[in-house]
């Protein structure tokens, strides 16, 4: 055999060689990636649906002892809801007992999984079948109460995966048998083809340990680094996105902080305002005035911190209204008579033109309306009269007209979103937060009405609420 035979079959022989190794560490590498990045997926989807299933339960349950009896007649609809948001077949079980499960075969008999045995020692387990058609079954304990233990299973389906792994095995095959042919044309042009992408996805993924968060690899081959790349890419966008995510509960946080705080600013002014009163004045009638709604006003507080504080504690940073049947001209009557004192301080005043009318509304969060609306019209308007009208035919409809400076058409557009202040039609010298209109908007919106604003410059503002 002449050498150059023999140096051709000495390459092709290790070629062959340090394909087969590189295959097999390549693809075991691939596959326990795609294997971590499935549990690192089915463990934070798994927390975020034990999370959902307790909050579910409790929020259906009228108390503790009906979480049981919610979780019996919830379990197919919750793996159903479950299953389209984690792209897998789901199933939770109470004991030995199949609650639900995503493809409607709750009639279980059969012993259940280990790692389903596993979740009730308050342990997550996991478990992947062998074969060419894998599966990943994944089980996290769901603790409702404390009290109550269920366990959620995620039976995750490995084809995709399996598919990349023999892909990855073909595909080694047939760089074997191309390279075996143009082994020395090609070996240099492979050679870059291999090594390149590799240093454009480490630069990529350095980038993105350096905080760069846009930094995505540009890998378009068809190979196992291509695939990595976009594995890269698509692990990239998670984390993106879930730092998105973060940032935008963290603004939901301040927006609700920034309304607790202009919540309690109100009753707080009414409260010191009274209190400065009592100090100036011998009047018996002005004292028990200014007491009872130095106690209203604190008492009223009290309660929206009560209710905004057991919010937080859900992580809830909406509200939901307790509406019961309410004179809405004695709210009105008295959300005008808590602001009596910064009206004379403005010195504005209100004329009441109100029909007797009951109406199943939030009393607390109603005359908190009324409060934002005169609180806006005396800082901002200079209005000396400030007309309310409360008239019902179909509708229940609640004018309030003040007689000031007016709002501008661009304004207008705005007004109501957080933090919106109008520096030139209004005075700019208030240093209120921007969240009296948002938040009246947000109640009105809650009882199923709608607000409405007229106004122009100097030709002051009318505003509309109807309810329905």
């Amino acid at each position: 055999m002449k050498l150059k035979h023999k140096i051709i079959a000495l390459n092709m022989g290790a070629l062959f060689f340090m394909l087969i190794i590189l295959g097999t560490i390549i693809t075991a590498i691939t596959d326990n990636y795609n294997l971590s990045t499935t549990l690192g997926y089915l463990e934070n989807q798994g927390k975020y649906a034990a999370i959902y299933i307790e909050q579910y339960a409790l929020s259906k349950a009228p108390n503790n002892f009906e979480v049981p009896s919610v979780m019996d007649t919830s379990g197919n609809y919750l793996a159903a809801v479950l299953s389209g948001l984690v792209k897998c077949r789901v199933q939770i079980y109470y004991g030995d007992r199949l609650l639900g499960d995503s493809e409607e075969s709750t009639d279980f008999t059969g012993e259940i999984r280990p790692e389903i045995k596993e979740t009730y020692k308050m342990k997550k387990a996991y478990f992947v079948t062998a074969g060419k058609n894998r599966t990943f079954y994944y089980a996290v304990p769901v603790s409702i109460s404390n009290r109550y233990t269920y366990s959620l299973e995620f039976i995750y389906d490995l084809s995709e995966i399996d598919n990349m792994k023999n892909n990855t095995v073909r595909m080694f095959i047939y760089t074997g048998v191309f390279l075996s042919v143009f082994m020395m044309l090609g070996s240099t042009i492979i050679s870059n083809r291999i090594t390149q992408p590799i240093k454009m996805l480490n630069e990529a993924a350095r980038q993105f340990s350096e905080g760069n968060l846009e930094s995505r690899a540009s890998v378009t081959t068809k190979d196992e680094v291509g695939e990595l790349s976009t594995t890269f890419n698509s692990m990239a966008d998670s984390i993106e996105d879930m730092i998105n995510k973060l940032n935008y509960e963290k603004e939901k946080q301040k927006y609700f902080f920034d309304n607790f705080t202009h919540e309690i600013r109100t009753p707080l002014t009414t409260i010191l305002g009274y209190a400065d009163l009592l100090w100036k004045t011998d009047d018996e009638d002005v004292k028990d005035k200014s007491l009872f709604y130095i106690t209203s006003e604190g008492n009223r507080m009290l309660k929206m911190m009560e209710r905004l504080l057991e919010l937080s504690k859900l992580k809830n940073y909406s509200f939901e209204l307790n509406k019961t049947d309410s004179n809405l001209k004695k709210l009105i009557e008295d959300a005008c008579d808590s602001m009596q004192y910064k009206m004379k301080r403005y010195n504005t005043s209100c004329r009441l033109d109100l029909e007797d009318i009951t109406w199943k509304v939030d009393p607390d969060f109603f005359k908190q309306v009324i409060i934002n609306l005169i609180d806006n019209s005396i800082k901002y308007s200079k209005s000396p009269i400030i007309d309310i009208s409360l008239k019902k035919k179909d509708k229940v409809v609640l004018e309030v007209v003040d007689y000031g400076c007016g709002i501008d058409q661009k304004s207008l557009d705005n007004v109501f979103e957080p933090y919106y202040k109008v520096e030139k039609s209004r005075n700019s010298y208030n240093d209120g937060w921007g969240l009296g209109l948002s938040i009246v908007k947000e109640i009105i919106d809650k009882h199923g009405g709608s607000i409405d604003i007229i106004s122009a410059p100097k030709k002051g503002t009318r505003i509309i609420i109807t309810l329905v």
